[in-house]
């Protein structure tokens, strides 16, 4: 009898880590049927957390999308303040999608262009989050490019806003890594 109970706890063992690293453990995703080029970015396996306003520049990507970073996250919604990348790697283990946007990039846009983007994006982004969508929109003026959408291990980038670009990668990434539970 304490033999059957044995084998049956340990088949359930398995069986629960089998379903625990399906689908939030950074595992190669099939993008072939996704309709915009994406960069699947091998993640990096830590997700320890560190004091907020320490940095950390090993990450495998500009921007990031995986990897060590703060013990805070910035809410979701637009960002009227840059957030450090070390915050918004938080939000990304917390199934979120991040949006940043450059306006120094060359071209570097003037001031009226810049507000042009930052509307354009923010109306997008403002109605996911009020959909339930767990997304975050931040000014980021290391990356080369224009546009970038980063969710953990993914990471797209582009020059000229295209709101279905947008609403597909936020539809499509969000939640796709959860491993605390948040979706």
């Amino acid at each position: 009898m304490r033999r059957n109970a044995l084998w049956i706890a340990a088949v359930a063992l398995i069986l629960l880590a089998a379903a625990c690293s399906s689908g939030d453990d950074g595992d190669a995703l099939d993008l072939s049927d996704y309709p915009f080029p994406v960069e699947q970015i091998e993640a990096i396996d830590s997700r320890d957390h560190f004091p907020t306003g320490q940095t950390f520049d090993g990450y495998n990507s500009n921007p990031p999308t995986s990897g060590p970073h703060a013990d805070t996250f910035a809410p979701t919604g637009v960002s009227e303040l840059a957030v450090a990348k070390e915050v918004a790697v938080h939000n990304m283990e917390h199934a979120g999608v991040v949006v940043w946007y450059n306006c120094q990039a060359e071209p570097v846009l003037d001031a009226g262009a810049c507000a042009g983007l930052r509307n354009e994006l923010s109306q997008v982004v403002l109605q996911e989050v009020a959909d339930g969508n767990g997304v975050l929109m931040t000014s980021y003026s290391l990356m080369d490019g224009r546009i970038a959408l980063t969710a953990w291990g993914i990471l797209d980038t582009f020059e000229e806003f295209d709101e279905t670009r947008v609403r597909t990668f936020i539809n499509t990434f969000e939640c796709n890594f959860d491993p605390e539970g948040f979706c």
